[in-house]
């Protein structure tokens, strides 16, 4: 699993541009582009690609921002597009709803702003009967019906072809907050702030159902109450309910309408619940009602996501601190790999899972299956056959309307006519005070442009009234169908608008790119990140990367180099805190993003601010331990701070940092030409001299391998681990890096693998645990090994270990293994390696040059007490006793003077 949050994806508002909440998300069926709409009355479009994939973010060709809408006159509540992907619908606290279509020949720069829009979206079409905030909205699984509901507390009902009024539904007594539809077709679902959840039969529009018990206890705080409807049709997951006083979400059961189960564990109240569209089925078993299972995500007023099966009694996963403010909204992309959700605090995330993760995903056509079951039939067919068929352009037949898109508008209030306007809390509108929407009325605004949508059965020249798209996408499109799921909706969009041309998709760096349709883009530079980006468990925000070009030759190995981002943040790592432990402090590096500001470093401990601290360059990585902290800026400049804000070092490299390392006063640092340069801020010496890990990146494949981890430790020894997986320890003392594990070791090791010993808790057991767990590679087969080979790899890994130890200064560990390899040559009889060792522990018997050369300890631990425990470990040897005896006398004599 792994949880991005890309701090691109920003809407922004007032003066200082400062981030404000995202209200809502969709991501479009085919998974490329992902709708947001936010208090700044915007609904901006932007590519998954760049989000998903960390590589396709740092091609510049790949467009992020692909569109921003900006007719709503109020925060934009809800954005839910169609299931056949042409539309996208949005409501707003304007008390408006639109419908929006692609233009193909829209895009270049949005009036009155420096955004450019890539795609053109087009309001087709204005929703007009609500007469307070619209909340939420929902498309019916067949896009026949649209619904909305909002602070009027009414459901209105659409069609989803012409947009006409269906049905007003107006018995709930509170405002509602969440509208989803039963995958069946037979029932339509509501939540509102009276405490209960109604069910709604969609052939009568009769009230089937109203559920109160689970939500009697739950408070008319909340922005929404959105619920979810389980892809087999079977239950319904509704937020904001309480168990005692537990804040739960409950699960309500189809037709009998009770609700035995809940989702217990969130601190606080649960807003949002949002089913995986994909149902599960455990491997070679058929796929049945009785087999699947389902997969849901929960967000919370505790700023946490938690994603469960209904098959568990606790979660799969849960998210803490992945947001400063509550979770407002969740979305999953169709292939069921991917869960979006966004914050109040203005930021979003993407989790995503790999085919490892979620083995039991079923197909489509195995959800299809499961709903049919139900032989559901409408009474009555809600919108009669058109009376043609065209091709659709997506593999299938599609309905040309006859009809007009009926479009909709409010007019002005009567004098004297006073309508109730109800706002959320913390969102602003700038509606026209003197226009309300009058749900009866005829159009008194200037209409909105209607497009003439040209079909592809309709000769030029015939001046046609708009048609609407209403045949499916591909349902689940999958990440390759994507770019050819794009390309036929231009091509739908444009003959629809009359210009009956394909746009192909281009290629760029051997990443698919945003449609290549207008030539007046402006001129991309180096963007900077409007807000923090934060990992999930929020303890470290690093600075993302962009390749960097080989060096002469192309033959040096280059590291990608971090780009510029407004905001970063570095707290003490785990166990290195020093003289703070607690990670209260935090290093915070605000670089400038306009002419006039300037960057700005600032050190706090808890609320308090400690020091502040300007830099000539952008800041690119930070850290900060107990006793120190660092900057690292874009001109090569680094400066070494002590608690108190002064210079304990200021240096200027010939190389950009891309990471540095504190621990106690040792400084590590890495540049983008794979340099390591290790100082002690206490002396303002280096310690080694600079020393290249290129090497270690080298792979037998096209691709490298990466730097996964780097750290320094306690004994100034630094450790890289790379995507081999392999770690290595760069030992000041010897300037060279010393191999702490790597996968020879993990596979053919008898004492490596998934059961093979670690020793005490320590460096090196945490280091080779993680490769272990990063490895996932089986033992070599015993069949395989050949003359020795057990003996061989076993004394080759532990003396692995006992010099890796000895590097992180980990006394503990040292001995441990010292003790270990003694009585494994011990019971095999190894007496040169046992007298080497011994020799080796004893060091230098007389003063000579090597006595100032040899280290007599490890982290406190006497190599020569260690020599004593061998030799008491040797004796016990029916093979070494000998020997044993012979140095016992050695180390008595030592001892005694």
């Amino acid at each position: 699993m792994r949880v991005i949050k890309p701090n691109w994806v920003e809407h922004t508002g007032g003066e200082k541009k400062a981030k404000c909440p995202v209200y809502s998300m969709s991501v479009h069926p085919d998974g490329t582009r992902l709708a947001t709409g936010g208090m700044d009355r915007k609904i901006k479009i932007w590519s998954t690609l760049p989000i998903l994939d960390p590589e396709a973010e740092k091609v510049e060709e790949n467009h992020k921002l692909l569109c921003t809408m900006s007719e709503h006159t109020g925060s934009v509540l809800a954005v839910r597009w169609a299931h056949h992907g042409r539309f996208l619908a949005s409501g707003s606290d304007d008390q408006v709803g639109m419908i929006w279509g692609l233009d193909p020949d829209g895009g270049g720069r949005l009036w009155g702003s420096d955004e450019v829009n890539v795609e053109k979206w087009k309001p087709l079409t204005r929703l007009v009967a609500h007469v307070a905030d619209i909340i939420d909205m929902a498309w019916s699984r067949d896009d026949s019906m649209l619904a909305s509901v909002g602070l009027d507390s009414t459901v209105w009902i659409w069609d989803g072809r012409t947009f006409d009024r269906i049905k007003k539904l107006d018995k709930h007594e509170g405002f509602v907050k969440g509208v989803c539809w039963d995958p069946v077709g037979n029932f339509l679902a509501t939540q509102s702030d009276d405490k209960t959840v109604k069910i709604w039969n969609t052939d009568t529009w009769e009230l089937v159902q109203s559920v109160a018990e689970p939500f009697a206890g739950s408070g008319h705080a909340t922005f929404f109450r959105r619920l979810s409807w389980s892809p087999d049709g079977a239950f319904i997951a509704a937020s904001n309910a309480k168990n005692g006083p537990v804040f739960v979400a409950t699960c309500i059961f189809r037709d009998e309408w009770t609700h035995p189960i809940s989702f217990v564990g969130h601190a606080n109240t649960i807003q949002v619940a949002s089913f995986n569209p994909r149902l599960f089925f455990p491997p070679g078993q058929a796929a049945t009602r009785g087999t699947a299972s389902c997969m849901l995500a929960l967000g919370a007023d505790d700023f946490s996501i938690s994603i469960w099966r209904n098959t568990a009694h606790v979660p799969l996963v849960v998210l803490n601190n992945l947001f400063e403010h509550s979770l407002l909204d969740l979305c999953w992309s169709n292939d069921g790999h991917h869960l979006y959700g966004c914050s109040e605090d203005g930021t979003v995330c993407a989790i995503s899972f790999d085919d490892e993760e979620i083995p039991d995903l079923g197909t489509p056509a195995q959800t299809e299956l499961i709903l049919a079951e139900y032989d559901y039939v409408p009474q009555q067919r809600r919108i009669a056959p058109p009376p043609s068929v065209v091709s659709n352009g997506f593999g299938g037949a599609s309905a040309a309307a006859s009809g007009v898109v009926n479009v909709i508008q409010a007019r002005k209030a009567k004098p004297g006519d006073q309508r109730r306007r109800i706002n959320l809390p913390n969102s602003s509108s700038s509606a026209d005070p003197n226009v309300t929407s009058n749900a009866l009325a005829g159009p008194s605004r200037a209409p909105l442009a209607r497009p003439r949508l040209n079909g592809p059965s309709h000769g030029e020249g015939q001046d046609n009234e708009p048609s609407v798209f209403d045949a499916p996408i591909e349902q689940f499109a999958s990440p390759s169908q994507a770019q050819a799921s794009t390309a036929r909706m231009f091509r739908d969009a444009g003959s629809a608008f009359g210009q009956g041309r394909a746009v192909s998709p281009s290629k760029t760096g051997g990443k698919r790119r945003a449609d290549a349709l207008y030539d007046d883009r402006a001129p991309k530079g180096r963007m900077m990140g409007g807000g923090v980006r934060r990992e999930a468990d929020v303890r470290e925000i690093r600075a993302a990367r962009i390749p960097q070009a080989e060096g002469a030759g192309g033959t040096q190995q280059r590291l990608p180099t971090p780009v510029i981002q407004a905001t970063l943040r570095a707290k003490p790592r785990e166990g290195k805190g020093g003289a703070a432990a607690d990670g209260a402090m935090m290093l915070e590096a605000r670089n400038a993003g306009r002419a006039g500001e300037k960057n700005m470093l600032s050190y706090t401990v808890g609320e308090e601010d400690v020091w502040v601290d300007y830099l000539p360059s952008p800041a690119v990585a930070l850290a900060v331990g107990g006793r120190c902290a660092a900057v690292g800026c874009e001109n090569g400049q680094v400066v070494v701070y002590s608690s108190a804000g002064r210079h304990l070092l200021n240096l200027r490299i010939p190389h950009m940092p891309v990471e540095i390392s504190i621990s106690g006063h040792h400084v590590a640092i890495l540049t983008d030409d794979c340099n390591v340069r290790v100082y002690s801020a206490k002396t303002g010496k280096t310690l080694c001299t600079p020393t290249s890990c290129g090497h270690l990146l080298d792979s037998s494949t096209a691709t490298p391998f990466e730097i996964i981890h780097f750290d320094v430790h306690p004994t100034g020894a630094v450790v890289i681990q790379t995507s081999e997986p392999a770690a290595y320890a760069l030992d000041p003392f010897s300037t060279s890096w010393i191999p702490l594990i790597t996968p020879f070791q993990v596979t053919g090791s008898p004492i490596s693998g998934s059961a093979g010993p670690l020793g005490p808790r320590g460096p090196l057991a945490r280091i080779e645990k993680n490769l272990r767990d990063a490895a996932q590679l089986a033992s070599v087969p015993r069949t395989e090994r050949p003359e020795w080979w057990d003996e061989a790899l076993t004394l080759g890994h532990l003396e692995m270990r006992i010099k890796g130890a000895e590097a992180l200064g980990s006394g503990e560990e040292w001995v441990h293994w010292v003790k270990e390899y003694a009585r494994y040559v011990g019971k095999e009889g190894f007496e040169g390696r046992a007298e080497e060792m011994i020799k080796e522990l004893m060091g230098p018997l007389g003063i000579s040059a090597a006595t100032n050369e040899w280290r007599s300890e490890v982290d406190g631990v006497t190599k020569r007490s260690a020599a004593r425990q061998v030799v008491d470990i040797l004796a016990q040897s029916e093979n070494l006793a000998s020997l044993a005896a012979k140095y016992d006398s050695i180390i008595r004599l030592v001892q005694s003077g």
